[in-house]
C-alpha cells in the first residue's frame, strides 16, 4: 500500500481534476507492462480519461482512472512512456471550441516527442464537452464479471424519437395506473357507504 502524504495536482478532464490525500494500490509490474502495450497501440495521444476507457473496453474489465493514472506516470518516470500538456488548439479541438480551459496531460508510447493531436474523437463515442457523452459511454459500456455471469445485455441506441416514444408509453402508463387505482379506492368507499345504506334501512324497517 502507498499513501501519498500531499494532494497530487494533475492536469485533466472533467474527471481528472485534483486528488486529494488518499490510499491507492500501487499498479503492479504486469498491469504496468498491459499500459505500456495498450498504450503503444494507440494511434492518438490520449488523456487518462480516453485511455482509461479504452483500455477498459480492450480487456473488458472496469479500470479506475487514478489506477490507470498511477501505472502511466510509472512509465513515464521509467522513461518507456511520454506525456505532455495539450496545447489550447487540441483542446479547442477536442472540445469542439466550447472548452479552452483545464488542458489535459495527453500520454503516448514509446517515449519521445508526443505528436499533435488531430481528432476530436480519439475514443468511439467519447467526445470532451459533448452532452451525450454519458449516453456514449452507457452505449460502449463495458459489462463487469457480475453482469456477463447474470445474462447478456443487449445495448440499444437510443434516438430523441424514439426516447420520445418511450417517454410517452411510460407517461400514458404511469395515468394508467393511478386511475385504476383511484377508481378502485372511490369504488371501495361507495361499497363502504352502500353497506352502511343498508344497514340503515333495515333498522328503520325494523322500527316501523
Amino acid at each position: 500500500m502507498a499513501r501519498f502524504t500531499t494532494p497530487v495536482i494533475l492536469n485533466s478532464d472533467a474527471k481528472d481534476k485534483q486528488i486529494s490525500t488518499s490510499t491507492f494500490i500501487r499498479p503492479s509490474a504486469s498491469f504496468t507492462e498491459i499500459v505500456h502495450s495498450a498504450l503503444g497501440r494507440q494511434t492518438q495521444p490520449l488523456s487518462v480519461l480516453e485511455f482509461t476507457e479504452a483500455l477498459s473496453r480492450e480487456l473488458g474489465h472496469s479500470y479506475d482512472e487514478t489506477y490507470v493514472r498511477l501505472a502511466l506516470k510509472n512509465l513515464v518516470n521509467a522513461g518507456r512512456a511520454s506525456s505532455r500538456k495539450e496545447t489550447f488548439e487540441e483542446r479547442k479541438l477536442r472540445s469542439n471550441g466550447s472548452m479552452l480551459t483545464m488542458r489535459a496531460a495527453l500520454y503516448w508510447a514509446p517515449a519521445g516527442i508526443v505528436p499533435t493531436r488531430t481528432v476530436a474523437e480519439a475514443v468511439p463515442g467519447l467526445i470532451l464537452g459533448q452532452k451525450e457523452s454519458s449516453a456514449h459511454r452507457k452505449i460502449y459500456k463495458y459489462p463487469t464479471k457480475k453482469q456477463a455471469a447474470l445474462a447478456e445485455v443487449e445495448l440499444i441506441d437510443v434516438t430523441p424519437a424514439n426516447f420520445q416514444s418511450n417517454s410517452n408509453t411510460v407517461v400514458d402508463y404511469l395515468i394508467e395506473k393511478i386511475v385504476a387505482e383511484r377508481t378502485q379506492e372511490i369504488q371501495s368507499q361507495l361499497d363502504a357507504a352502500n353497506a352502511k345504506l343498508a344497514k340503515l334501512q333495515e333498522l328503520f324497517k325494523s322500527a316501523i
